[in-house]
């Protein structure tokens, strides 16, 4: 049973990641409205309608702003900021754009340049334009990955979320975008993110997009990475719920050592001793039954005691998810394959629920 069927039940990766990005952008919206109100109570001229005008730009608007940071070669914190908003209001706003030839490069060229705020400001405009179609995923990509997935090693919190986010954006549109950033280390430095920081859900949220939409352009040296750095994760972290999902998608559980196999059980059994979350101990059960169908009992651990193994089946068992009840019966034929004890003392002690 190692070639199992890989079919995944993803999340709602996309509309949970936009609806992220919406609401990051209302917050920026609401405090530009509180500016213009403080400003109109000082007397310093600040115009509603100005607010009002910004939350209404059309295709030809944008249109008209493309044109002119491309003439320009340059974008102002306010053209960027007019940009991001128009983008939220629909891919109209974001084929325009996308149709002006060099007025990506112009976002570019901000996001490389020496001040941080106006990187930081570049990134969540092109965060927004990547909420389009695969062809501007794809433009993103070639243009800009590289310096993306570079900022990943950088202190800045916020312009790494963002970058973050547009990575994401990518990943779960284009197949041939992300083909593109795994060509720059993406992978092992999205493992770094995932294991420590700030950012362990942000970078969790790539690796689940990764493992859903592009697996088989993961590389066998990535896919040794994560292996060698199973460990870092931790149950109680953030986005823990990811890993077994990452590690059956990637077939990283078909090639592990005792300790690395060892790790996966434990962290299996502390997801079913305190969450709730069906993601974990779904992929979890999948990843056990692969490392039994190799036939090595130290890959299994603790598992390899009868006691120990009827006490997590039960536990399984005990959950009444009928969604687990052919992978629970594999694991169950595996583990009796193994010959490690009387199948009967480990058969008498299960309790089947109706």
């Amino acid at each position: 049973f190692v070639n199992m069927s890989s079919e995944a039940t993803p999340l709602a990766d996309h509309s949970l990641l936009r609806s992220k990005i919406r609401e990051y952008a209302r917050e920026q919206r609401q405090e530009v409205r509180m500016q213009a109100k403080d400003s109109l109570r000082l007397g310093l001229g600040q115009i509603k309608e100005e607010v009002a005008a910004l939350e209404g730009l059309s295709a030809k608007d944008v249109h008209g702003l493309a044109s002119r940071i491309k003439r320009r070669k340059h974008a102002t914190s306010e053209d960027l900021y007019r940009l991001s908003l128009a983008f939220l209001q629909g891919t109209e706003n974001i084929n325009a754009f996308a149709a002006i030839p060099g007025a990506i490069q112009v976002l570019v060229k901000e996001l490389t340049g020496p001040h941080i705020q106006r990187q930081i400001e570049a990134v969540e405009c092109l965060c927004n334009l990547s909420l389009g179609e695969a062809h501007v995923s794809e433009k993103i990509s070639g243009l800009a990955g590289s310096y993306m997935v570079t900022y990943l090693d950088g202190k800045e919190e916020r312009l790494k979320r963002s970058c973050l986010w547009t990575l994401a954006n990518i990943l779960a549109t284009c197949e041939k975008a992300s083909q593109t950033l795994l060509q720059m280390q993406l992978v092992s430095k999205l493992w770094k993110l995932y294991t420590a920081g700030a950012c362990q859900e942000d970078a969790g949220t790539c690796l689940y997009l990764l493992a859903n939409h592009s697996a088989r352009h993961v590389s066998v040296e990535d896919r040794r990475f994560i292996a060698q750095h199973l460990h870092e994760k931790r149950p109680e972290d953030p986005a823990s719920e990811y890993l077994m999902y990452i590690v059956h998608l990637l077939e990283i559980d078909h090639d592990l050592g005792s300790q690395q196999g060892e790790y996966l059980v434990n962290f299996l059994v502390a997801h079913l001793s305190s969450s709730a979350d069906k993601l974990p101990i779904c992929y979890g059960v999948r990843v056990l039954v692969n490392l039994m169908a190799i036939g090595e009992p130290k890959l299994i651990g603790m598992l390899a005691e009868p006691e120990y193994f009827v006490g997590v089946l039960n536990q399984l068992l005990a959950l009444r998810d009928s969604r687990l009840n052919e992978d629970l019966m594999r694991l169950l034929r595996n583990y009796l394959g193994l010959n490690l004890f009387d199948s009967n003392l480990v058969l008498d002690q299960l309790r089947v629920y109706a």
